[in-house]
């Protein structure tokens, strides 16, 4: 009959008071490696943003005409991303850039993202430095006003916020990392403890005599070097604690 690994809430408690030590182990060990791998070998990437806006020319037209013209506004959002999105507006802002970079490393740089239900969206720039990032983001918000002024005279860009330079890296995260490495390091060092112990032939319980033989324990055996050692040990003690009085 196939064996089934089972284990009782007493036995989890047991195993894993026995394997308490080995489980802090493994898991600070994971915790302390990723920490000197995200902190030290990992390159750190920043992120700089500028946020834009679509202005629509309004003028003293009834509400309604207002409210198409805000509709309007918002679906070109859509529009004026995937025109920024090309190889074109990329090429422009290398130029901008002096051509440090060619327009297929500012496409894996750059990232726009609409604004839920608004006329507003992002240009996000990711960069190995926060100086490199900002650069970008700032040649962004000059170029992207004027390659949709050409598309259409009835909306322009505005920028919203300017980019700022990032203090910290958003990548990678230490905190995220290292907790994400404890957990690792606790279910595998949980993992493990179990299967050990579900492969130790041993009887460790009385509890556990009874279960298997169906017999209730009548008498042990003690671990007479267990004891024996206990005895000298309390001797020792006590005489080093009558030689100290004396």
């Amino acid at each position: 009959m196939e064996e089934t690994m089972e284990f009782s809430i007493k036995d989890i408690l047991g195993i894993i008071r026995k394997n308490l030590v080995f489980i802090l182990i493994i898991s600070l060990s994971f915790s302390i490696g990723s920490f000197f791998i995200t902190k030290f070998f990992i390159q750190k990437t920043y992120t700089s943003s500028v946020k834009l806006y679509v202005e629509t020319t309004y003028d003293n037209s009834s509400a309604s005409d207002n409210l198409n013209l805000y509709n309007y506004a918002e679906k070109l959002v859509a529009t004026y991303l995937q025109m920024l999105d090309t190889n074109s507006f990329y090429t422009s802002v290398s130029k901008q850039l002096n051509e440090e970079y060619d327009s297929t490393e500012l496409d894996e740089m750059i990232s726009f993202t609409a604004v839920e239900d608004t006329e507003v969206f992002e240009a996000d720039v990711v960069a190995l430095s926060p100086e490199e990032a900002k650069d970008i983001a700032d040649a962004i918000a000059i170029i992207a006003p004027k390659t949709i002024s050409k598309l259409n005279d009835n909306a322009q860009l505005k920028i919203v916020d300017g980019a700022v330079l990032p203090e910290e890296p958003t990548s990678p995260s230490l905190i995220k990392n290292v907790l994400l490495a404890l957990v690792i390091g606790l279910v595998l060092s949980f993992i493990i403890a179990f299967v050990r112990d579900y492969f130790d032939v041993k009887v460790k319980y009385d509890e556990e005599m009874t279960t298997l033989c169906d017999v209730p324990v009548l008498a042990a055996i003690p671990d007479f070097e267990f004891y024996t050692n206990n005895q000298k040990n309390s001797k020792n003690k006590a005489g080093a604690s009558a030689s100290t009085r004396y």
